[in-house]
């Protein structure tokens, strides 16, 4: 039986593992931490898992979809959306529970006409063929070819800029407009045009889930297992990867290896064999996150106002309740250029959480509303923001890996961030490794 490694226990390295068994081959898959899941990796608060990332489940998420139900999962409930911002001193908001074409007139009203006209041709292409809406699609590379000499801030200019585009790459990317670009403003879009679930036993139970097929046979978690090293053995036609466990340094040979690690750390990992390559990952951008969600006493949100962004004078990017139901919990999101400035891995969690508090609590009931508990997060390379013509890059990266045999690269920076661009892009990924080997 063929034998793969998959690096990476993310999102990305799940899909992987998913697709490779599927094909009926071995799987190990290795993870630094102690357990799998990485940025949709869950915490503890009191008797609940809640989940730092990717916990709306887009109802286009059809690959997704088709790996929970696998798995046995399938217990979605409504998530909606629904969010509100200050504009020009009042509270303006934007939901999809009702009053649809009161929303839709103050969506294109936010957009400028402008912003509409820009807009209007790729919302189009999403919507006729949803698989346009990722990275290096066809219909946005041509776009990156038009327009990637100038930033979305150049691009897009105006009421868009600030109300529509500035919360959208913030939030998404970790980064301000003028650090993103037209053509994989895709991505982005194909988020806003869809509408949300969650899990009800959230990620955590997805996880959960997918670690029950390791008694399948085909799949072994190797949590705690640190790759140091990837390269070819000549002597066995095979790919042989080095890792540290438990203080010692071991190797193991696989048929194929799927790495699913970000951008940067693949870099590191290919630099000593392939250093072209390892440049050219150092190219796509990363940006920090800090996440923490907060349980109080009483409830924060309003049900008609459950979240709210914030422009780039302030550190917060959002604040919103961590469900449909949960008011009382509040996510907040330090991201963009004030973020980096202020909150860094050295901030006490306690102290950045007063600094959201402070400036979502002039519009929800957080003064004199007890702090019960609070689990946190930051990751310094957080967010993915790609490059200028990302396309190009994704080519020559492909095209320098091609004497690479058996080996093929996924993660975040291929389809997109959501969970479904990532379950696409390691579908491609695997067939690409299988195709190529006559399986």
């Amino acid at each position: 039986m063929m034998r793969a490694a998959v690096i990476g226990g993310g999102i990305s390295g799940i899909a992987s593992a998913y697709y490779l068994m599927q094909h009926n081959i071995s799987v190990d898959l290795y993870e630094s931490a102690d357990r799998i899941g990485g940025r949709i990796g869950s915490e503890r608060l009191g008797d609940r898992w809640l989940d730092f990332g990717g916990k709306n489940i887009g109802k286009n998420y059809r690959l997704f979809r088709d790996f929970v139900r696998d798995c046995g999962v399938s217990d979605f409930e409504y998530f909606g959306f629904n969010t509100s911002q200050v504009i020009d001193g009042r509270v303006v908001s934007i939901n999809k529970e009702g009053a649809r074409l009161f929303n839709v007139l103050r969506f294109l009203s936010l957009c400028g006409f402008n912003g509409i006209r820009k807009l209007y041709p790729p919302v189009r292409a999403i919507l006729k063929d949803r698989r346009q809406g990722v990275l290096a699609s066809e219909y946005f590379s041509l776009l990156a070819e038009q327009y990637d000499h100038l930033s979305l801030a150049e691009y897009l200019k105006g009421p868009c800029l600030r109300h529509i585009v500035r919360p959208v790459t913030v939030r998404m990317n970790g980064a301000e407009p003028d650090e993103c670009y037209p053509g994989n403003f895709g991505s982005n879009l194909a988020l806003l045009l869809d509408s949300y679930e969650q899990l009800q036993q959230g990620m955590h139970g997805m996880l959960e889930a997918f670690q029950l097929l390791a008694g399948s046979g085909l799949l072994r978690i190797l949590s705690s297992h640190r790759v140091t090293s990837v390269s070819h053995d000549h002597e066995k036609g095979a790919i042989r990867i080095g890792y540290d466990y438990e203080g010692r340094s071991l190797s193991a040979v696989y048929d194929r290896v799927v790495s699913a690690l970000p951008a940067h750390r693949l870099s590191d990992l290919l630099e000593p064999f392939y250093p072209e390559v390892s440049l050219l990952l150092r190219r796509i951008q990363y940006f920090p996150v800090a996440v923490a969600i907060v349980k109080y006493r009483r409830n924060v949100f309003p049900k008609a106002q459950r979240a709210m962004v914030f422009d780039d004078t302030f550190p917060l990017s959002n604040a919103g309740a961590y469900g449909i139901n949960d008011l009382d919990l509040v996510r907040y999101t330090f991201s963009g250029r004030v973020a980096r400035s202020i909150v860094s891995d050295q901030s006490r969690p306690e102290e950045v959480i007063a600094l959201g508090e402070e400036i979502a609590g002039r519009y929800f009931t957080i003064k004199d509303n007890v702090r019960e508990s609070f689990v946190f997060r930051y990751l310094s390379e957080g967010l993915c923001a790609y490059s200028p013509w990302h396309h190009r890059l994704l080519g020559e990266v492909d095209q320098k890996l091609v004497s690479f045999s058996g080996f093929a690269a996924t993660g975040d920076y291929r389809r997109g961030a959501s969970i479904e661009a990532c379950f696409r892009a390691a579908g491609e990924s695997v067939n690409k490794l299988i195709v190529g080997s006559g399986d």
